[in-house]
């Protein structure tokens, strides 16, 4: 199965451009990591997960490596088993893990109301998430600003499910609850308020006042973050969906902490492993880091150290593992490369409406392949090949297509990481 144009054109763009997957279409060249996907699906969405348990893992991966195409195929195996999902995309500069209000205000701005076999742009937000839920409900029926979209009977059993379900946070479910009731009522101004509060965003006087009439009475805050969180999880099951998978690709971020702020966001991050076992009913917790992370910084705290060593990956035969190395896929990297070269190339053709030499560009994916894993850069070797196989494509595409050689390959290689690190140096940038 192949994208449509337009989608196989975002793919390629986006690739050629910094090597990075866009959100859409990773399933049209996916591959080696079906095992890994599979357990999780199996062992945990299908079943531990959907029965309310919860499960924390890391994803461990090098920069480049793929940890950001990863989630996004846990994304939609979450989405398949009707999961609501949260993929939290975190740089230097924002929503620091030491401080747990923003980690709740990055998980609630960063869940996704996604439509299965919707192609078009997914949005964010908690209460878009609600507003969509709600509106599915009602769609059979007419529309959520129809008069009597309220006495519709499967939205009164919905709301009832939700204020018979017991929720840590009364004033969550009451702000949920609210928030429902003001759509269907048409109150702008409180949904406006509630809004600010579900993101865990400041809240003012006047808000507040309103809020307490419909029994809001807790203002958000570091020391209540997780209950709220908690609480999220629990309104997510209520409102019908299987659990919650929150996907965090922000361990590069953590690499460049240090200090007291360091030790702060590794507290944080033991005290969600240690209530990802019974504390978030349903959830999925998903943390990216790089190799250093585990080597340079969890040692440093024993107390962590203990809950993420383990003395195997995970995989098919060791589901139970908190490690997922994406250095140990199902196949040989060689081949990885090759599959996904293959995979690359009937996309791009999709996308430029061109067909490449088959056997032209089977050499050129062999050599490229070949002088990026030799490559031994501060890049992962497939980011580097994937971004200079389409730049190489595309020249070949304008100029005539030849086979390249080793040196020439290898050139274009160390090119591209020099573009990539200026790209990664840019981004960091204070301003």
């Amino acid at each position: 199965m192949l994208p449509e144009a337009r989608l196989a054109r975002q793919i390629i763009e986006v690739l050629g451009q910094s090597g990075t997957p866009l959100s859409k279409g990773v399933s049209y060249y996916n591959v080696g990591n079906e095992s890994l996907l599979n357990t999780i699906d199996t062992h945990y969405l299908g079943s531990f997960l959907a029965d309310g348990g919860a499960v924390f893992k890391l994803v461990v991966g090098d920069y480049g490596s793929g940890k950001s195409h990863f989630l996004y195929c846990v994304r939609d195996r979450a989405w398949q088993r009707n999961f609501a999902v949260s993929k939290v995309d975190l740089s230097p500069k924002e929503s620091p893990y030491d401080n747990q209000l923003k980690v709740y205000g990055a998980v609630a701005s960063s869940i996704i109301w996604h439509e299965l076999g919707d192609t078009s742009e997914d949005e964010r937000g908690l209460t878009r998430f609600l507003e969509g839920t709600l509106r599915r409900i009602v769609q059979p029926h007419g529309d959520l600003e129809d008069p009597g979209a309220a006495e519709i009977p499967e939205v009164r059993a919905f709301l009832q499910t939700l204020a018979a379900t017991p929720v840590d946070s009364l004033s969550y479910r009451k702000a949920v609850e609210g928030y429902f009731q003001a759509l269907l009522y048409g109150k702008e101004l409180r949904q406006e308020s509630l809004t600010r509060w579900l993101h865990g965003e400041t809240v003012n006087t006047e808000d507040m006042r309103d809020l307490r009439l419909i029994g809001v009475t807790e203002r958000m805050s570091r020391s209540n973050a997780f209950k709220m969180l908690r609480s999220l999880c629990q309104v997510v099951r209520a409102i019908g969906y299987t659990g919650l998978a929150l996907l965090f690709d922000e361990g590069d971020r953590m690499m460049s902490v240090g200090g007291r702020s360091e030790k702060i966001a590794t507290d944080n991050l033991r005290e969600v492993i240690d209530r990802c076992r019974e504390d978030l009913p349903g959830a999925l917790f998903m943390y990216a880091v790089p190799p250093a992370f585990i080597h340079d910084v969890v040692p440093k705290y024993p107390a962590l150290q203990q809950r993420v060593q383990s003395p195997g990956y995970f995989s098919k035969t060791n589901p139970f593992s908190p490690q997922l190395d994406l250095n140990h896929l199902d196949i040989p990297d060689d081949e990885l490369l090759t599959q996904i070269g293959h995979r690359l190339q009937a996309i791009f053709e999709i996308a430029y409406d061109y067909k490449l030499d088959a056997d032209i560009q089977a050499e050129n994916v062999e050599v490229l392949s070949q002088a990026a894993r030799e490559s031994y850069l501060a890049i992962s070797h497939r980011r580097l090949f994937i971004k200079t196989l389409i730049m190489e494509w595309f020249r070949q595409k304008e100029a005539g297509e030849q086979v390249i050689n080793y040196e020439y390959a290898e050139a274009a290689i160390r090119g591209q990481s020099d573009s990539l690190m200026h790209l990664e140096d840019a981004s960091q940038a204070p301003y």
